[in-house]
């Protein structure tokens, strides 16, 4: 399971997983039993038959909003690519709002 510290590799990963029909996605945010919750990570999968995670790819974006930036420009608001979350409403609260997504 690669885990993405560094932003080029993060954009490459992004650049990656923008040519997929349907991905599918999670967050984690640090600091979240407080009033100033933080996006920290995004999980990506994009194989269906993967059942033991071995293939998720963990982009660690804490700090980092113009990666979050690019990961919503390149993956998220593209309508090509079908998103599956695990809790949705939550996690767009951290990846562009309702406005965005």
């Amino acid at each position: 399971m690669p885990y993405l510290t560094e932003s080029d590799a993060i954009r490459n990963a992004i650049d990656h997983f923008c040519h997929f029909p349907i991905l599918w996605l999670d967050t984690e945010v640090a600091d979240y039993n407080s009033k100033t919750p933080r996006l920290s990570l995004i999980q990506i999968l994009a194989d269906s038959t993967d059942l033991t995670g071995e293939r998720v790819t963990i982009l660690d974006v804490l700090e980092r909003p113009d990666i979050t930036d690019y990961f919503i420009t390149k993956i998220l608001l593209l309508d090509r690519i079908e998103k599956v979350f695990h809790n949705a409403s939550y996690d767009c609260q951290f990846l562009g709002g309702k406005g965005k997504v």
